[in-house]
């Protein structure tokens, strides 16, 4: 639910704001509608998905947790493949490829994950940031969606269009709508237990939406910059 969520710690506190026109709306035209999303996700989390959650930590060994980690990062590789090659990023696509090839070969479908050991670890690439980098949507506002979380606009319309050119599908898991439901659901499952004990951390936050909210933005920054965004000293951080 709150997918991506361990960066909050990180980034407010290391990462500043762009030099340059940032990819992020510094408005929040949603606001409302975003605060009643987090309420709703955040009630959600302490009813059904924490309980569960823990369950899933507590219960299943860590390797199978580990395991099915590592499978369903495998199974991004080839649309974040294509997105590297769209943005121009030939060496980081080969790489994507590589890391692939590498875990379904010798990690036995994807389960080990052999090839960040190696020097190929996971870096995300999706079609909201290509669209940045094409320069044809370069600013985007927040926005949350019920269950799944944070968003961008501009990420959340890159996902539909991730979702049906995903090349996973036909060329590595042939199955159904139904499926690919289960493979998304289990995907986003494990990115929210991987999160889970920083959500209480979370509420102890002055104004926890907005802490969310700005956090979710420098992530989708650094995101788009590979890491390196342009930064200015903490001083200038508005944290308000």
């Amino acid at each position: 639910m709150f997918k991506n969520f361990y960066i909050f710690v990180f980034l407010v506190l290391l990462s500043g704001c762009a030099t340059q026109k940032p990819p992020m709306s510094s408005h929040d035209p949603y606001e409302s509608y975003n605060r009643a999303m987090f309420n709703f996700n955040m009630a959600f989390n302490d009813v059904i998905g924490e309980p569960v959650g823990k369950a899933y930590k507590n219960y299943v060994p860590q390797p199978a947790q580990t395991g099915i980690s590592n499978f369903v990062i495998n199974l991004r590789m080839p649309l974040n493949m294509v997105n590297n090659f769209l943005q121009g990023n030939v060496e980081r696509g080969l790489g994507d490829f590589m890391r692939f090839t590498i875990n379904t070969v010798f990690g036995i479908g994807g389960i080990l994950d052999i090839a960040t050991p190696a020097g190929l670890p996971y870096e995300k690439e999706d079609l909201g940031q290509t669209f940045y980098k094409w320069g044809v949507w370069t600013e985007s506002s927040f926005i949350v969606m019920p269950i799944l979380g944070a968003y961008t606009v501009r990420e959340l319309v890159g996902a539909v269009g991730d979702a049906s050119y995903n090349p996973t599908y036909p060329y590595v898991i042939q199955t159904d709508l139904e499926g690919r439901t289960v493979i998304f659901a289990v995907d986003s499952f494990n990115s929210y237990v991987s999160v889970l004990d920083y959500v209480d951390q979370l509420k102890e936050m002055h104004d926890p939406y907005i802490f969310y909210r700005e956090s979710y933005l420098q992530h989708r920054t650094n995101l788009i910059y590979n890491g390196k965004p342009p930064v200015n000293p903490l001083d200038d951080f508005d944290f308000n």
